[in-house]
């Protein structure tokens, strides 16, 4: 898939949760006018922090499609990072609300009006979520976008947000349970806590410079050693900014080999890392071949 068809389904995807939220924050105020429910206020509030969230979300992913300039050379990827950085303060401080919101429901014990049209507006917004979410995953499949997956994570846990809430109204109708609205509401808390902190982590080891997956980086230095008179690969080095991959290293050929031979075998090593990993940008240094070298190049 090309970068250019990669960047519209991260803005397509951008776009969709903004407009889904923005209808369902519509439907759930008009439902807790109409019924009063604190689960649902609970699920109004989570939807505004959606809203938020995904208009950063949309920034964050504006800024690092951008192509590279004289200010920033590698391109604008990390902008993803920053902007999951962002989203995860702000889920984290709906998920601290929302469980005390929840707590204080469950102490107050109060009824809900008009259960019936909550339990129309809960079936909506799940079934929106998940076709959201779904997409979503498609996006982050082919694209392996940072802030789609953030985005996901809070839409996730929206999902179950909506699934209590649904839940909740028929135990309150039909068996009484006026507490397990807000049982559910701690659950979802105490995994928006969890998704967060991945997201975090990622979004670190993003901003961090961390290295990419062994696997990835033993196959760039097997692809790059299957091109004839490569003697060695040293100084391997990589890095993720966004949906693009960086990789840098050195490559050792025989002093004999003219000058011309070796940029031809490096723009080899180039094609062949490139049809594997086609939005990976390779920058190769050549050297004469030094045996010292060789147990570094496994590095």
């Amino acid at each position: 898939m090309s970068e250019t068809r990669q960047n519209r389904l991260m803005i397509l995807a951008s776009v969709g949760s903004v407009s889904t939220t923005t209808f369902l924050l519509i439907l759930k105020g008009i439902a807790f006018v109409a019924t009063g429910s604190v689960a649902i206020l609970s699920s109004l509030f989570d939807s505004v922090q959606d809203f938020i969230t995904s208009l950063i979300n949309i920034v964050a992913i504006h800024q690092a499609i951008q192509p590279a300039d004289k200010a920033h050379r590698f391109g604008h990827g990390k902008a993803q990072g920053i902007g999951c950085l962002l989203q995860a303060f702000i889920i984290s401080a709906s998920a601290v609300l929302l469980m005390i919101e929840s707590v204080l429901h469950i102490i107050r014990a109060e009824m809900i009006e008009r259960i019936d049209f909550g339990v129309i507006v809960s079936i909506i917004s799940i079934i929106l979520t998940i076709v959201l979410v779904a997409f979503q995953n498609y996006v982050i499949r082919q694209t392996r976008a940072l802030s789609i997956k953030a985005d996901r994570a809070h839409y996730a846990g929206d999902s179950l947000m909506n699934l209590g809430v649904l839940i909740s109204l028929l135990a309150t109708k039909y068996l009484g349970w006026i507490w397990l609205d807000g049982a559910f509401g701690i659950c979802v808390a105490i995994y928006l806590f969890w998704t967060v902190w991945g997201v975090m982590q990622e979004a670190c080891a993003m901003l961090m410079d961390k290295e990419l997956d062994p696997e990835i980086r033993n196959e760039v230095r097997a692809l790059a050693l299957s091109v004839p008179l490569v003697k060695n690969v040293s100084s391997l080095r990589t890095r993720e900014g966004g949906n693009k991959q960086f990789v840098q290293f050195n490559v050792q050929f025989d002093g004999k080999v003219s000058l011309d031979k070796a940029h031809a075998q490096l723009d080899a090593i180039e094609s062949v890392i490139l049809k594997k990993y086609p939005h990976m940008e390779v920058i190769i240094h050549a050297e004469p071949f030094d045996k010292s070298k060789q147990k570094k190049g496994k590095k």
